[in-house]
């Protein structure tokens, strides 16, 4: 386990922990997102980005760790979330991948990667002294400007942030554009972000809705729930993956106990991510497009056929 506990020493050097051990998960991220083995040197380490199921294989290949699935997200939460809190790990979400995408992952901030390909060369001593005396600054400038970027949203006297990119500026036009259009007055129960997925959950509000969370793992982008009418408006925003495909919504519709009427809608932001996805949308169901907020496109036949007036 020579290379597990180098991972170690890293952290303990950088004064991320100084009780980590062998069990560490972020010592284990490390030799995963670098995919890094025993008789491999550091300064071969790769940083092309790693998916938490991708990292579980490789450690348990490489290193005969045996995780099961069920430690994914002790793996995620102790590895690279808590890691990025201090500038060690980042993700791609600032690229506009949503963290359901397939595209998603996890990588070594670059500066700690640079400091972990030299840990076993006589640099190390002083790369380690620079990245501690500049990590810090760093750390503060990319907090503001993080801050400076964040998406401000206002909904019926919540106002709050969402992390920049093209997922979560489609939820701003959701909420600013087509809730006050076709779901107005509705309270908002759930929205999440790419990088906070419960960033608002009424969940009791939701289950007694009947929508149970033995499906949280469909539940849409942002749920409305329209009192007077007694409709819940299930949103997905479109970036790269998940629209309501005839899968997603007879699984919600199946678990579903509640008496509110279920509008499904797919939201996009223009006509070009629109036709990628549109021959995998349930019929029955509701579309969106942000450029164009005032129509809607109605997946069905028999309803709202007519002539229209001018």
């Amino acid at each position: 386990m020579g290379k597990l506990l180098d991972a170690c020493q890293m952290l303990k050097d950088v004064d991320f922990d100084k009780l980590i051990g062998e069990k560490s998960m972020a010592a284990r991220f490390i030799l995963a997102a670098t995919k890094v083995t025993e008789n491999m040197s550091w300064k071969q380490a790769t940083n092309d980005g790693v998916q938490i199921h991708q990292g579980l294989v490789f450690l348990n290949s490489e290193y005969q760790t045996n995780l099961k699935e069920n430690t994914r997200e002790s793996l995620r939460k102790q590895g690279p979330k808590k890691m990025a809190t201090v500038g060690l790990a980042r993700d791609n979400v600032h690229e506009g991948i949503a963290t359901n995408s397939k595209h998603y992952r996890w990588f070594l901030s670059d500066d700690f990667f640079d400091l972990v390909r030299h840990f076993e060369d006589e640099t190390y001593a002083e790369k380690l002294a620079q990245f501690k005396k500049t990590h810090l600054s760093r750390m503060s400038l990319e907090a503001d400007r993080r801050k400076k970027a964040m998406i401000p949203v206002k909904y019926s006297g919540f106002e709050f942030e969402l992390t920049p990119g093209k997922h979560n500026q489609l939820h701003k036009e959701i909420i600013e554009q087509f809730a006050p259009r076709f779901a107005n007055g509705s309270i908002l129960l759930y929205i999440g972000d790419t990088a906070q997925k419960d960033l608002k959950f009424e969940e009791s509000s939701l289950e007694d809705l009947g929508f149970p969370m033995t499906i949280h793992d469909v539940i849409p982008d942002i749920v409305l729930f329209d009192d007077k009418r007694k409709w819940l408006f299930l949103i997905e925003a479109v970036s790269s993956v998940g629209p309501m495909s005839v899968d997603r919504v007879l699984r919600i519709k199946s678990e579903y106990t509640g008496t509110a009427g279920l509008v499904f809608v797919t939201a996009f932001q223009d006509w070009s991510v629109y036709k990628k996805f549109v021959g995998n949308i349930a019929w029955e169901t509701e579309i969106w497009i942000a450029d164009f907020p005032d129509h809607m496109i109605h997946m069905n036949g028999d309803r709202f056929m007519g002539p229209y007036t001018n």
